[in-house]
């Protein structure tokens, strides 16, 4: 039976809706357990409200959590009994356990996986992506979106194939078209790290079309879109703030008249489909030796379900196959 690791704490709002919608994902998938770390009692109340059978999880009980003021090297001083450190360890040991969801402290939770779970041969640190939906309803990876600021060219390149390995099973891609972000799509365009990432991105065995621009990465021009976690970061957090200022502008405009026009509430409808982030999962750290799934800090119950979905739909499709095809060594990485 496979198991996922439910990290109950460090939500803005709170366990709850992080234990709600994980037992909305047991109902739904009734093969699945579900290991939670945290408040016991609250898992038990609420598996009662969803008649779940006790047999589809467990609990590690603990009260300490770290905090997005804690420093990410408290998962070696000071929080080592906290629900995340826990659940990592607990995902290390059981060989049954796919992934874990965790909504807490980002650097910790990097920290953590990389001491805790290990990643694939030449990798320093995880990247963080993201499959943000485009346009034309696919979706694109976008990698890095805030793990590594400072990228060097080599950087660049390892993203591209974790994106690769990524898309391949969260999309069925067989051939992921692989972009560089950039200021235009010539390829003497750019800075120092995009010009000298741009020819190491060249000679991988993964399908490069080239630069992409800005105005591009939600058109369905490529499937991944490689980039330092800067500028990713701030494409991502950009793209949702005007998705959702659209939607402002649309309510301010035609008020009620949105409510009452089935056309134009279909409009709002697809515009919050296509920009609540939230509620389509989490930011999936790429290189460590299992699944780790990061939820948005103010995660609801639609999070952890779609994030519990996530790591299922990777593992099902042979993600850890494909990253360990793209990093058997360190030759793969430069």
């Amino acid at each position: 039976m496979k198991k996922v690791v439910v990290d109950m704490f460090g939500a803005d709002l709170g366990a709850e809706p992080i234990v709600r919608g994980s037992f909305e994902a047991l109902k739904q998938h009734p093969e699945l357990t579900a290991v939670f770390v945290g408040d016991g009692d609250l898992v038990k109340s609420t598996a009662s409200d969803f008649k779940v059978d006790p047999s589809q999880y467990s609990v590690i009980e603990t009260d300490q959590y770290i905090t997005n003021n804690d420093s990410p090297t408290c998962v070696f001083s000071g929080k080592e009994n906290s629900s995340m450190v826990l659940a990592l360890e607990h995902l290390k040991a059981d060989p049954d356990c796919i992934g874990i969801i965790s909504a807490g402290n980002t650097g910790a939770l990097m920290v953590g996986s990389i001491f805790k779970l290990g990643l694939y041969p030449g990798l320093k640190q995880p990247a963080l992506s993201t499959a943000l939906p485009r346009y034309d309803g696919g979706l694109v990876c976008l990698v890095d979106c805030g793990a590594s600021m400072d990228c060097k060219p080599k950087d660049l390149a390892r993203f591209a194939l974790m994106g690769n390995a990524f898309m391949k099973s969260m999309c069925d891609t067989y051939s992921p078209r692989i972009g560089l972000l950039s200021v235009g799509r010539e390829s003497k365009k750019g800075n120092e790290l995009t010009l000298a990432a741009y020819s190491m991105l060249t000679e991988l065995p993964v399908n490069f079309i080239g630069n992409i621009e800005g105005n591009d990465i939600f058109t369905g021009y490529a499937d991944v879109v490689v980039t330092d976690g800067f500028a990713g970061n701030v494409i991502l957090k950009n793209a949702e703030a005007t998705g959702k200022s659209a939607i402002a502008v649309l309510d301010d405009l035609l008020g009620e008249e949105v409510k009452s026009s089935p056309a134009l509430s279909s409009l709002k409808q697809k515009l919050w489909a296509l920009y609540d982030f939230n509620s389509q999962g989490g930011a999936t750290f790429l290189g460590t030796k299992k699944i780790v799934v990061k939820m948005h800090g103010c995660a609801t119950e639609s999070t952890a379900n779609a994030c519990i979905e996530q790591i299922l739909r990777l593992e099902g499709k042979g993600f850890n196959k494909f990253m360990a095809e793209a990093f058997p060594d360190t030759k793969a990485n430069g």
